[in-house]
């Protein structure tokens, strides 16, 4: 009983390290993000900018290149540098279709032109109805009329590897739990059983 014990112990033990100290964190899996981690910051001209997400429903984080579901979702591109607060910014976010878009106008689902925000970021929400790879390309332009324009690629509702794997380990964590509950539940009954047979009659 004890060698049994011990055993599922280790086994239930394993699950948890796997589960909890290995499975991928939420940047991986999600594209979830703090403000100070670099993975949502990408180059336009001379600066930087931060691509976050938010989403009205699910799971309260940060997104980036990997945005959860589908539905309603807050977009901030926000301004690493006071130089980029005073340049005009906008975005247009189309439909990935694996390369150079033939006709922006059909692949656009939201175009917003540029202007300046004082507090150094734009804030706009959009439904997103369809799964799929998405492109954002911001614009930015100083009071000398230069405009510089990058691209930033995300997903929107799909699965991902690292999603899939979160999910399993996180599966094997809860049964390794159940399985210790039991274990210690078993054990502590049949040393009880056996207290109670050794007491004089």
């Amino acid at each position: 009983m004890r060698g049994l014990f011990k055993r599922g112990l280790c086994a239930a033990a394993f699950g948890l390290v796997a589960a909890f100290g290995l499975a991928p964190s939420n940047a991986l899996a999600h594209g979830s993000v703090k403000l100070e981690q670099d993975e949502c910051v990408f180059k336009i001209g001379p600066t930087s900018m931060h691509f976050i997400a938010y989403q009205r429903t699910g799971e309260e984080e940060e997104f980036c290149e990997v945005i959860a579901q589908t539905g309603p979702t807050v977009i901030a591109l926000q301004a690493v540098t006071d130089e980029l607060r005073d340049m005009a910014m906008g975005v247009r976010i189309i439909k990935d279709q694996g390369g150079e878009a033939d006709d922006l106008a059909a692949a656009t689902v939201l175009k917003l032109e540029p202007k300046i925000y004082r507090n150094g970021i734009m804030t706009f929400e959009y439904d997103f109805k369809d799964a799929g790879r998405y492109v954002a390309l911001v614009t930015v332009r100083d009071d000398l009329g230069n405009e510089f324009v990058s691209r930033f690629p995300f997903s929107v509702g799909l699965y991902t590897f690292w999603g899939m794997i979160e999910y399993i380990l996180y599966g094997v964590g809860f049964v390794s739990l159940v399985t210790i509950m039991w274990l210690t539940l078993r054990a502590k009954s049949g040393k009880y059983k056996a207290g109670t047979a050794d007491q004089p009659a």
